[in-house]
């Protein structure tokens, strides 16, 4: 009996879909649904799919452009299945993925998100994106101790229970809305790795979201963590690891605020950071960060503040 629902919101990836999609249907666990959500698309990707692939399980639905979070959302809110199993319409899998990722579903069966180690590849080549203390493991992990290791959304399942749970992707980001949702989703159950990379990856492709300059999403990036924070505080803040996390990533932004000297952005995250993400800091650093005088001093704290994280065993898996 199918299990998996794999949902693929399509904007203009008329040029890859194909390949996404034989990746799907290559797959050695062959009872699943696919739903492919094309997002108001402007090219011809709907039309290559219906030319070049007939298989009863496909399933197309069109809607006006709404952006990527409403796409897959729709996909969801449509699937049969208790597990839905993301991918983009250009990435890849490989073909024992979704069989490997359902053996960690029956043995985790309380679980709430299971990641996949992957393969990225671009024009650079290919590369692993690995935590090697779990390599061809299938184990609970800490996901906080290293999120950015550990997840692609290529490479995520979730229960649908969840999921709507937590009301689907956040609608109107630009970016990091998958952070917004899986961050949570590992604040509030159980999650699972597989470290075996069966999953890809793929970069330099035209029209990819992560083209974007930064500046153009700061408020999207800004949400996500606002909307992450007051997930932990409602949690009771039970998870330990997440606000050692969050003090090393934001800390990571600011840092590369101060090598372009971007004192507009330091600006916009000192002005919209909540409050209770502030609490999680040192008080005076953010005083430090926007002056321009003390931008020696402010390297030099971030810097000292990245040694202390390591020293306590941070990122706890590599790459």
């Amino acid at each position: 009996m199918s299990m998996i629902s794999v949902v693929i919101p399509l904007y203009n990836k008329a040029h890859t879909i194909l390949k996404t999609i034989q990746t799907v249907l290559d797959q050695t666990l062959t009872e699943f649904e696919l739903i492919v959500v094309n997002d108001g698309s402007t090219d011809e990707g709907v039309e290559v799919i219906e030319k070049n692939i007939n298989d009863p399980r496909i399933k197309i639905i069109n809607q006006d452009n709404k952006g990527v979070s409403v796409a897959r959302n729709e996909g969801v809110r449509i699937a049969k299945n208790q597990y839905i199993a993301f991918l983009d319409g250009d990435d890849e899998w490989l073909p024992n993925y979704l069989e490997t990722m359902v053996d960690g579903i029956k043995k985790f069966p309380n679980a709430g998100m299971f990641c996949c180690a992957g393969l990225i590849r671009n024009s650079t080549g290919i590369h692993n994106r690995i935590a090697t203390d779990y390599r061809d493991k299938i184990v609970e992990i800490s996901f906080f101790q290293n999120p950015h290791v550990f997840l692609h959304t290529s490479a995520t399942i979730v229960t649908k229970i969840e999921f709507e749970k937590l009301g689907g992707f956040p609608v109107g980001m630009k970016r990091n809305q998958d952070y917004a949702l899986f961050f949570q989703l590992a604040l509030t159950s159980k999650v699972i790795y597989c470290g075996t990379p069966l999953s890809i990856y793929v970069g330099d492709v035209a029209g990819q979201a992560t083209q974007t300059k930064i500046k153009e999403v700061l408020k999207h990036v800004m949400d996500r963590y606002n909307l992450v924070h007051m997930r932990w505080l409602e949690t009771g803040k039970l998870n330990i690891d997440y606000p050692t996390f969050l003090r090393y990533e934001v800390r990571h932004f600011y840092l590369s605020f101060l090598k372009k000297k971007d004192y507009a952005s330091i600006k916009y995250f000192n002005n919209n950071l909540n409050i209770e993400i502030k609490k999680c800091f040192i008080p005076f650093e953010f005083n430090l960060y926007r002056s321009r005088n003390t931008r020696i001093l402010s390297y030099i704290f971030i810097y000292l503040t990245k040694v202390r994280w390591r020293l306590r065993g941070y990122p706890r898996l590599g790459k």
